[in-house]
């Protein structure tokens, strides 16, 4: 996954082949555009093809991924781009659970209890 992906991307010699660097490298790509500095790198579409072969293999990263995938995607927003990703399985039984969760976070300034009450 990290090869293909890697390729697809172009991502950079240095890439990490694990999930922290994919995210770091998703992350490039769609909020920034592409490393190869292609001017279409502002509209980015996945497609996973197989993704139950993956998910089978490696249940746990294949549920970080999409929420690696969610999450860069979330973040290109806000920045105006558009990531969007495609998941194809041939298994109808695949399930995954929620994917793109977000915690609710205080900001710095109310994280203390005493200071969120008035």
């Amino acid at each position: 996954m990290h090869r293909a992906v890697a390729i697809a991307l172009d991502f950079p010699d240095y890439y990490g082949h694990n999930l922290d660097a994919l995210n770091d490298c998703l992350g490039d790509v769609a909020c920034y555009g592409g490393y190869d500095d292609a001017p279409e790198g502002a509209r980015l579409v996945l497609v996973f093809t197989d993704y139950d072969r993956f998910a089978t293999s490696c249940p746990r990263a294949a549920q970080v991924v999409l929420d690696i995938v969610a999450d860069q995607a979330r973040q290109a927003a806000v920045l105006r781009r558009r990531l969007i990703c495609l998941v194809q399985s041939n298994d109808p039984q695949i399930r995954f659970e929620p994917v793109g969760a977000m915690p609710v976070m205080w900001n710095s300034d109310e994280w203390l209890d005493s200071n969120r009450r008035t």
